[in-house]
């Protein structure tokens, strides 16, 4: 979860994240008496993470009174400080190096409007680890042509084991610098080169924000699980970021702000408000992904991809669509009440991975048994099953399928070696004017 502290920035980022957040017209910064109000939440909730963020943070000017209000309430949430870097040197020595960490985003030298701000942000680096404090950088790739070596040597330079990068994500109703999907290709050759450099220099790279499964070669990916395997974990599902504003409205990301956002306080957990998230937005925009191969790839399907960033899935959804939609379990169980259980069959099986909740796959277990498929039934009784984190819906889908559905299975056949699937899933690539499809 990002606590947003300002919406000010003194930097210049081409690919500014929250340039919707500005186009808006909003501004101004949190006040002390909403950052009480978010500690409290925090640990009521047990947040075990937060990063602060802006615009830029160092701007905001009780920083020091918000980090320390913060340690003081929320003892047991580790703080981070996500700075663009162009600040006074002089506001590190009003905070803790024990207390709170900084990660630094750092981008090439010709992409800072003021050629002195490079210099700096180098320094202020350099400066914070001198202070002792906990530093990481990190690099967002939005050109085509970037400098592949420019990231892993800085790491290097700087003395740190690692460094963080993502392709750099568009913000959905608004003109973005990025690098479009339909480029990614190229893009990630140089990506791939860019990882090369960074393992010749004994420096590992962490994946951010994730990039879709087929991003890579097939044979550059088994490379990069091997020498980079915090890049290689990171791709394919893109879990909620969770994005506060100082109003403490919450937003999926900040490539999604202009669709809808949440009252923090209506939610008892970061858990609570992800859930919403992948329910009402998260399922709906994954009813495609950003190519037209997705809605056939393997991974795609059984939820190992998200078919890259939301906010490139040429899906329609809207606020207004999204606080009316009706829920999967709900239009199953209105199938179910009406007797109709192979509807509410049917919009089980053509739903997508992500609007498979657990009381949907339930839903459809009951749906089964009422047309008489135990196979089925059995299968989604497993399913939501796996799914729940409730003791008590637990128990009662146990009961479900001990004392309803394994009575009526009929022995499972003997497997012959036919049975056996040993195709290899590959990710779908057009490099080579390849239109194999996963799983075929």
């Amino acid at each position: 979860m990002n606590l947003i502290l300002i919406r000010a920035c003194s930097n210049s980022c081409p690919y500014c994240f929250e340039s919707a957040e500005r186009q808006d017209g909003k501004q101004g910064q949190i006040s002390m008496e909403n950052v009480a109000a978010f500690a409290k939440w925090a640990r009521s909730a047990r947040l075990g993470y937060l990063s602060l963020l802006g615009g830029e943070p160092f701007l905001h000017p009780k920083l020091d009174a918000i980090v320390a209000l913060l340690r003081q309430a929320c003892p047991g949430t580790a703080l981070r400080i996500l700075t663009g870097g162009v600040f006074n040197k002089d506001i590190l020595d009003r905070l803790p190096p024990q207390e709170v960490s900084l990660v630094f985003n750092v981008n090439e030298p010709r992409d800072y409007k003021n050629p002195k701000h490079y210099a700096k942000v180098i320094n202020n680096i350099e400066t914070a680890l001198r202070k002792g404090f906990k530093v990481a950088v990190g690099f967002n790739v939005w050109r085509p042509d970037f400098d592949t070596g420019f990231m892993p040597e800085l790491a290097h330079r700087l003395g740190l084991s690692h460094f963080s990068w993502t392709v750099a994500n568009p913000i959905r109703g608004c003109v973005s610098k990025v690098v479009p999907s339909a480029q990614f290709d190229s893009l990630a050759d140089r990506c791939f080169a860019m990882l090369q450099e960074g393992a010749r220099l004994n420096s590992e790279a962490v994946l951010d924000c994730p990039v879709p499964l087929c991003f890579f070669k097939d044979s550059h990916l088994a490379w990069v699980r091997q020498y980079h395997p915090d890049t290689a974990s990171g791709m394919g599902v893109c879990k909620p970021v969770l994005d506060v504003t100082p109003e403490l409205e919450v937003l999926r990301c900040f490539a999604l702000s202009k669709l809808t956002r949440l009252k923090l306080t209506d939610f008892q957990s970061e858990d609570a408000i992800e859930g919403w998230f992948l329910q009402h937005l998260d399922a709906q925009l994954l009813n495609g992904g950003c190519f037209s191969y997705c809605a056939e790839c393997r991974h795609f399907i059984k939820g190992r991809c998200y078919g890259g960033c939301l906010a490139c899935h040429q899906v329609d959804a809207d606020p207004e669509s999204l606080s009316k939609a009706v829920s999967l379990e709900v239009k199953m169980n209105e199938a179910v009440e009406a007797g109709k259980p192979d509807l509410a069959l049917d919009y089980y099986e053509k739903a997508n991975h992500w609007a498979k909740t657990d009381l949907a796959a339930f839903a459809a277990a009951v749906a089964a048994t009422q047309t008489g498929q135990w196979d089925k039934a059995f299968r989604y009784g497993m399913a939501a099953n796996t799914k729940a984190h409730d003791p008590n819906f637990m128990r009662t889908v146990g009961e479900f399928i001990t004392h309803i559905v394994v009575p009526n299975l009929k022995p499972a056949a003997a497997e012959t070696d036919e049975d056996v699937c040993t195709d290899f899933i590959f990710c779908p690539t057009n490099r080579d004017n390849d239109s194999r499809l996963a799983g075929n």
